[in-house]
């Protein structure tokens, strides 16, 4: 009886240890959480600041990944606005300074005049409908510059729906009891899952996230089609950073979206957007390889390298975003 205590001691005081130390160490327990909108799909809960994996991440009152918005009583400093997907949103793995937008900050305001305040609207699995629902309820926030990050993943991705919030490990609205239980559930079962016999209901199922077809294609340039409008409409210019899968730029890599990239690319040109191709301007790079984190997702070698070439055009080719937001206009 006395060993079965000592053990069953041990284990709790074990448990609670390992508790401890995912709760402190990586910051299990407390991810960051989405909730369900109407219009967009899903958004990240507002006014959140926490730490995963040693990285921060803040979301501000507007659910982007961003710090608080700056008042702006004038054109003191230049507004632009990052709408895009799980690649600008740089995921948990990124701290907030090492992502696409906070890089492209630093970049402006190093180089430029005034500074710059860069605003990351984003989430995981957006497609171009989620971007163009995002900007129709929560508009433009006045900015001297929009940029829409569109993957190549993106051009056939169904608009997502809120039907994952809650349901799916990845998409979590509230925090989990144990940090253990977020390690065992959304972590360590997902990949031990295909080695194990199927376990009905052990984890949500039937939310696809897979691309869609010729005819997903078709809507959601019909999505930017009306995005642009908006944007125009509000009188700012725009950019578009296009952005590869890794087998689509690495040595001997292979792409079946050449096609669908191609329509894409014709009906930018159609819309008069000009595109930051990053599928044909890394294609051949020696150090591609070492810019992914996975198939899809850059690293922060590859955040800064897309940085660096997103904001020498943007400098370049948008007259007096380094000078005068106010009377700045894009070239053709």
């Amino acid at each position: 009886m006395r060993r079965t205590l000592v053990f069953v001691g041990s284990l709790v005081a074990a448990l609670a240890i390992a508790e401890i130390g995912l709760r402190i160490g990586l910051g299990l327990g407390t991810p960051p959480l989405l909730r369900a909108d109407s219009t967009v799909g899903y958004v990240f809960q507002a006014n959140q600041d926490v730490h995963r994996f040693t990285n921060r991440v803040h979301i501000n009152e507007y659910h982007q990944r961003s710090e608080a918005l700056l008042s702006r009583p004038d054109s003191t400093f230049a507004r632009i606005l990052f709408l895009g997907d799980s690649v600008t949103w740089g995921g948990v793995l990124t701290d907030q300074s090492d992502t696409i937008p906070e890089e492209v900050e630093r970049r402006l305001s190093r180089h430029c005049s005034k500074p710059a305040e860069v605003l990351n609207a984003s989430a995981g699995s957006w497609s171009v409908g989620n971007l163009q629902a995002y900007v129709e309820k929560y508009g433009l926030f006045e900015s001297d510059l929009v940029v829409l990050q569109i993957g190549t993943h993106d051009l056939t991705q169904p608009k997502s729906t809120s039907d994952v919030v809650g349901r799916h490990p990845s998409y979590p609205n509230e925090n989990p009891t144990l940090a253990l239980e977020e390690l065992v559930v959304r972590y360590l079962w997902p990949r031990l899952r295909p080695y194990l016999p199927e376990v009905p209901g052990a984890i949500a199922k039937g939310f696809s996230l897979e691309s869609g077809s010729k005819d997903q294609l078709a809507r959601n340039l019909e999505y930017l089609r009306t995005l642009v409008a908006d944007i125009r409409d509000a009188g700012m210019p725009i950019v578009i950073l296009h952005t590869p899968n890794r087998d689509e730029v690495v040595p001997g890599g292979t792409s079946e979206a050449t096609s669908y990239r191609r329509r894409f690319l014709r009906t930018a040109d159609s819309l008069r957007v000009p595109v930051l191709n990053l599928a044909s301007g890394w294609k051949g790079h020696p150090q591609v390889s070492r810019f992914y984190r996975d198939f899809v997702h850059f690293n922060e070698r590859g955040n800064a390298a897309a940085a660096d070439t997103l904001s020498e055009m943007m400098r370049e080719r948008f007259e007096g975003l380094c000078s005068s937001a106010t009377t700045m206009t894009s070239s053709p």
